[in-house]
C-alpha cells in the first residue's frame, strides 16, 4: 500500500504529460484563434474534464474585439451585445483564468469612468459594444435602471483583479480611484446608504420634481436596494446590498485609506455586519431573512429560485459557524432549483466551505445540456473560475508575489491539474493528488512565493523530494489538521510538497 502511494512523483509526471497532450486537443476549435486560451484543466474524473471543456469553449465564444468600447465579452442577457455591472463583477475571475485581463480592465474602466454627479453618482448599469448605455434600460440621466449594489460590486471586482494581476492601475489610476472615492462618499450620501440610515431611508429617491410611474419608465427601478427585482417599489432593503457594502468598506480600508489600525471604513463594515447578523438573522428559525419591505416585514424566500443569502458567503461577511451552515444547508438541499444567476455562484461557495460533493455536483449540473439557461454568459465564466479558485483552491496575491493553493479533493487517489494558468503576472501549472501532494511549475522568468496547504500534521514532509523536519505551520481548518508551507519557486523550475517520499529505484 505504501509503495503505491509513494509513487506519486512518477504518477504526477505521467499526469503532466497527459495534460500536455490534452492541450493539443481542439477544445476551442470553434473560437477564433486570436481569442483562444492556453489554460487547461485535467483530472481523474472524465465528467469534470467534460464540464471544463464546455465551460471554457462557451465562455470564449462570448469574447468580442474590434468594437468602439474596446476589447470586451458579453455579460448580460444574450443578444443585447452589452455588459452589465453585476454580471461582469461575477464573471471577471473566470475571465482572468482565461487570460482576458485586457477585457476585464476595459469593462471595469468603462463603468468607473461613467460615474457622474448628474446620474446621482451612478454609472451606466449596462454598456453596449458601441460604448454607450444600453437603450433597453436607459432613457436619460434621471430615468434609467439601476441596482444599488452595483457600485460596490464593481469596486469589489476591481480589487480582486488587482490581487490576480498586480496591475497598479486598479489602485493608482485616476479613473479607478475617483470611482472608489465617489462610491464610498458621494454615492453613499446621495442614496442615504450609511449603516445608521439604511434601514429607514426613503425607497424612492433622486427623481425630478413631478416624477411619477406614469412619466418615468424606471420610476421604481432607478435605485433598487438589492438584486431582487420582483418587488416593485416595496422592497426597502436586500441583504445583498448590505453584503456588497461590507466588502467595499473592507477593501477601501485596506487598499485606499492609508489608515493604520482602525478607520471609519472598518467601523462602517462592522456596523453593516451587525445589521446582517442582528436584524436579518432569525434566531428562532435559524435562517436569514433576505428582504426587508417598506411595511417593516421581512422574508426568507422571494420565489422563482432566488435566494440572495449566497452574498453573505461570496463577500466573506460571516464567521459564525451556525450562520454559515444555515446558508450552506439551504443551498445544498435545493441546489438544482435556483435561477442560473444564483446557481452559478454555488460551486465556488461550496468548495470554499468544504462542501466538496455539492461543489462537484454543481460544476457538472451547471454544464449539463439539460440545465435550463446554462448558456447564459455568466454561467460558463463562473464555472471556469470555480474550477481554479474553488476546486484547485488557488488564491492569488499579486502585489506580494505569492499564490496559495489548497486541493478540494479529499480522495487520496484523485488527481487534478490546471496548466498554463495566467496569474500574478506569471504562467504556472499546478497539480494536486488528493490533499497529500501538490506540485507547481513556474513557466515564467521571475520567481514567486508559493504557499501550499496540505492535509495532516506530520513530523516530517517531503519538500522537492527531500525529507524536512520542522518545516510547515500546523493549524486547524474546519476541524481538520492542515499544514501550510512557504516555498520560493524559482523561474522555470518545479516545486513539490508531499506527505510521502518519492519512490526508491
Amino acid at each position: 500500500m505504501r509503495r503505491n502511494i509513494s509513487g506519486h512523483i512518477i504518477i504526477m509526471l505521467v499526469f503532466i504529460m497527459a495534460c500536455s497532450n490534452e492541450n493539443k486537443q481542439p477544445e476551442t476549435e470553434n473560437i477564433p484563434p486570436a481569442r483562444a486560451s492556453e489554460v487547461s484543466f485535467l483530472s481523474s474524473d472524465p465528467q469534470l474534464n467534460a464540464a471544463w471543456r464546455w465551460a471554457k469553449e462557451k465562455a470564449l465564444s462570448y469574447v468580442r474585439t474590434g468594437d468602439p468600447v474596446g476589447p470586451w465579452y458579453e455579460a448580460s442577457l444574450p443578444g443585447r451585445e452589452a455588459f452589465c455591472m453585476r454580471d461582469v463583477s461575477h464573471m471577471c475571475t473566470g475571465a482572468a483564468v482565461l487570460g482576458l485581463q485586457e477585457e476585464n480592465k476595459t469593462m471595469l474602466y468603462r463603468f468607473a469612468e461613467n460615474i457622474s454627479e448628474s446620474k446621482d453618482w451612478c454609472s451606466y448599469w449596462e454598456i453596449t459594444r458601441d460604448n454607450g448605455p444600453a437603450p433597453v434600460d436607459y432613457r436619460y440621466e434621471k430615468d434609467f435602471w439601476y441596482n444599488l449594489p452595483a457600485n460596490f460590486d464593481v469596486l469589489d471586482a476591481c480589487f480582486r483583479m488587482y490581487l490576480w494581476t498586480g496591475d497598479s492601475v486598479y489602485v493608482n489610476g485616476p479613473v479607478f480611484t475617483s470611482f472608489y472615492h465617489a462610491t464610498m462618499n458621494e454615492y453613499i450620501d446621495r442614496w442615504d446608504l450609511s449603516a445608521d440610515r439604511i434601514m429607514q431611508r426613503e425607497r424612492i429617491m433622486n427623481l425630478p420634481e413631478g416624477a411619477s410611474p406614469d412619466n418615468h419608465k424606471f420610476y421604481y427601478s432607478r435605485g433598487i436596494p438589492g438584486y431582487f427585482e420582483g418587488a416593485g417599489g416595496e422592497m426597502q432593503l436586500g441583504i445583498d446590498l448590505l453584503a456588497t457594502q461590507y466588502a467595499a468598506n473592507s477593501w477601501y480600508h485596506y487598499y485606499m485609506s492609508n489608515a493604520e489600525g482602525g478607520s471609519k471604513w472598518l467601523d462602517e463594515a462592522a456596523n453593516l455586519k451587525s445589521i446582517i447578523t442582528e436584524e436579518f438573522w432569525d434566531e428562532k428559525a435559524g435562517r436569514f431573512n433576505i428582504v426587508l419591505y417598506r411595511d417593516g416585514t421581512m422574508e426568507k424566500e422571494v420565489g422563482n429560485g432566488a435566494d440572495f443569502s449566497y452574498s453573505l458567503l461570496h463577500y466573506n461577511v460571516l464567521n459564525d459557524p451556525e450562520m454559515i451552515s444555515s446558508v450552506l444547508d439551504t443551498y445544498s438541499e435545493n441546489k438544482d432549483t435556483y435561477i442560473i444567476e444564483i446557481a452559478s455562484h454555488l460551486p465556488d461557495i461550496f468548495f470554499r466551505n468544504e462542501r466538496i460533493n455539492d461543489g462537484i455536483y454543481m460544476l457538472k449540473y451547471l454544464t449539463d445540456s439539460t440545465t435550463k439557461r446554462r448558456e447564459y454568459p455568466e454561467n460558463p465564466f463562473a464555472v471556469v473560475g470555480a474550477f481554479v479558485t474553488g476546486l484547485m483552491g488557488i488564491t492569488p496575491g499579486a502585489p506580494d508575489n505569492f499564490i496559495s493553493t489548497y486541493s478540494r479533493m479529499p480522495d487520496p487517489s484523485s488527481q487534478l491539474m490546471v496548466s498554463n494558468l495566467p496569474v500574478i503576472g506569471k504562467k504556472i501549472d499546478l497539480l494536486h493528488r488528493g490533499r497529500h501532494t501538490s506540485m507547481v511549475h513556474n513557466h515564467s522568468d521571475e520567481a514567486f512565493f508559493w504557499k501550499p496547504y496540505l492535509a495532516g500534521d506530520k513530523e516530517s514532509w517531503y519538500i522537492n523530494g527531500k525529507e524536512e523536519k520542522g518545516f510547515g505551520k500546523h493549524f486547524k481548518f474546519k476541524g481538520m489538521d492542515v499544514t501550510s508551507f512557504l516555498i520560493k519557486v524559482e523561474p522555470h523550475t518545479r516545486a513539490s510538497v508531499s506527505a510521502y517520499p518519492p519512490p526508491s529505484n
